[in-house]
């Protein structure tokens, strides 16, 4: 063998080995690749988790936040029933003139609607037993008297739009 001929077997090795050393690469490259897709999903289908995870978060913190709302709306809801009927004394003490308990009384309301107490007397509104407990009716002569609240015989109180005491009522009954 000449010199010629061995150069040329020595590149054809050289090139065989390149080759195979090339696929060899192409194959790593490819195996490389699929990792990457596979990492990228894993990857992915761990970030989506993660951001339901944190939507569920907050959608508790939100509904935990309004149920503590709630409940201090109502957290005095029992004190406050038991202050109606000490309210409704005074007030039926005020036609007597005691101007003491009339400023003691006023306190007291005032002090009771800052923490959303409402009353209602509602002379002249329609009869709805939802809000209203009728106690007797009251013949009338007037078509539009007809099954109206003519008189209010206790008022109804209200806290944070919750009925807490229904008003007790006279309705109209129309006769002809």
């Amino acid at each position: 063998m000449n010199e010629e001929e061995q150069d040329i077997e020595l590149d054809n090795e050289d090139l065989d080995d390149s080759v195979v050393a090339e696929e060899h690469a192409q194959e790593s490259v490819s195996k490389l690749k699929g990792k990457l897709k596979d990492a990228e999903a894993k990857a992915k289908e761990y970030l989506d988790g993660w951001q339901r995870s944190q939507a569920d978060f907050v959608n508790l913190r939100k509904r935990d936040e309004e149920v503590r709302v709630e409940f201090l709306k109502f957290v005095n809801a029992d004190l406050v029933s038991q202050l109606i009927p000490v309210l409704d004394s005074l007030e039926l003490s005020l036609p007597h003139g005691n101007k003491e308990l009339e400023v003691i009384y006023k306190q007291l309301l005032s002090v009771l609607k800052s923490n959303g107490l409402e009353e209602s007397s509602p002379t002249g509104e329609s009869f709805d037993p939802k809000l209203h407990e009728a106690i007797g009716v009251i013949e009338t002569e007037k078509k539009e008297e007809d099954h109206k609240i003519l008189e209010v015989v206790q008022k109804s109180y209200i806290l944070q739009g919750k009925i807490i005491r229904p008003a007790k009522v006279r309705i109209g009954e129309y006769k002809e």
